[in-house]
């Protein structure tokens, strides 16, 4: 008599139809994911599990559940300022973002991406940015407490992390659609630094805050530009979430709903232009110090963003353009 494996249970909680279903508790998420980490799982209980939760939607506690998982996976005394994930990809916008983290290692932050390879063609990636500029990228986990002062900025691909990871988000080639992989990578975050995140469907961000509730006290969630932690001048923007453990909404209001010089594409030589001073461009001076600026915000665990704004301001105006 075959034996049963151990995550078949946690299929049918998804699984047992639409009377019997429910979704599953952070401990039951903590063990599932626990376990397929660790690649004790079938394939066919993976795809199960995935888009189960893809369909029903995922909770705030599967989520939670899910991330804490994952952070197992962290060492430990890493001393970065800020964790910033990075996984929609652009398509239609230069990486304003990478130049509001350049802007705050400048300030005497230390900043940690991470994301993922490329999984959808026709978007550029922090990836290929960090590539592009021959920036620091972790090669192994022992890599990342090298952050320092001397050497404040670094990507870390999420393959590094577990392999699994990176697998998993690359099967939207085959499934057809993103799976809750891919939202909660955005959440995963050692819990004593502060975390950054960006959604592209509004109403995900209430998601993701619950769930980093349940890991986090220090996190800021906005619906950012292709869903990346970046703000856009042309909509109001609205960061939600916590610092110090205390609920928090920071407002920064659009520049104007139709900014002419805005970029459309996502050359990265645009990121050299504007760093270098070889171009000014209104949309993407107030994207960068913006996102800076919110930025500063999680870091300080302060909701003061018109202070951060003019610090943001007086560093990008003595910031060292020859640093790209």
């Amino acid at each position: 008599m075959t034996s049963q494996h151990k995550l078949a249970d946690y299929v049918r909680i998804l699984a047992r139809g639409k009377n019997a279903s429910r979704s599953m508790t952070f401990d039951e998420a903590f063990f599932t994911m626990q376990t397929m980490l660790a690649g004790e799982y079938e394939p066919e209980q993976l795809g199960a599990i995935f888009m189960l939760m893809r369909v029903k939607e995922e909770s705030p506690e599967e989520l939670a559940g899910f991330a804490a998982a994952i952070n197992q996976q962290w060492p430990e005394n890493i001393t970065a300022d800020l964790v910033w994930p990075s996984y929609a990809g652009k398509r239609r916008q230069p990486f304003w973002c990478f130049l509001s983290a350049l802007l705050l290692t400048q300030m005497g932050y230390r900043i940690l991406f991470h994301g993922t390879e490329a999984h959808t063609s026709g978007r550029l990636y922090m990836a290929d940015v960090f590539a592009h500029f021959r920036m620091p990228v972790a090669e192994t986990l022992n890599d990342l407490l090298s952050i320092s002062a001397a050497a404040p900025l670094m990507y870390l691909p999420c393959s590094v992390l577990n392999p699994q990871l990176q697998r998993w988000l690359s099967l939207k080639s085959i499934l057809g659609v993103r799976s809750p992989i891919n939202t909660v990578m955005k959440t995963i975050a050692p819990a004593d630094i502060a975390s950054v995140q960006g959604v592209f469907h509004p109403n995900y961000a209430f998601t993701h805050l619950d769930a980093a509730r349940l890991n986090q006290s220090n996190a800021l969630v906005i619906k950012g530009e292709g869903g990346e932690f970046e703000v856009n001048p042309e909509r109001d923007c609205i960061a939600r979430g916590f610092l110090n453990g205390d609920i928090c909404e920071i407002h920064l209001p659009k520049l104007a709903s139709h900014i002419d010089d805005k970029p459309q594409n996502t050359d990265i030589s645009w990121l050299t232009q504007i760093w270098r001073g070889d171009a000014v461009n209104t949309y993407a001076s107030a994207a960068i110090l913006q996102t800076a600026a919110l930025a500063v915000c999680a870091i300080e665990r302060s909701s003061d963003i018109d202070k951060a704004l003019l610090r943001c301001r007086a560093a990008w105006d003595a910031r060292d353009t020859a640093a790209l």
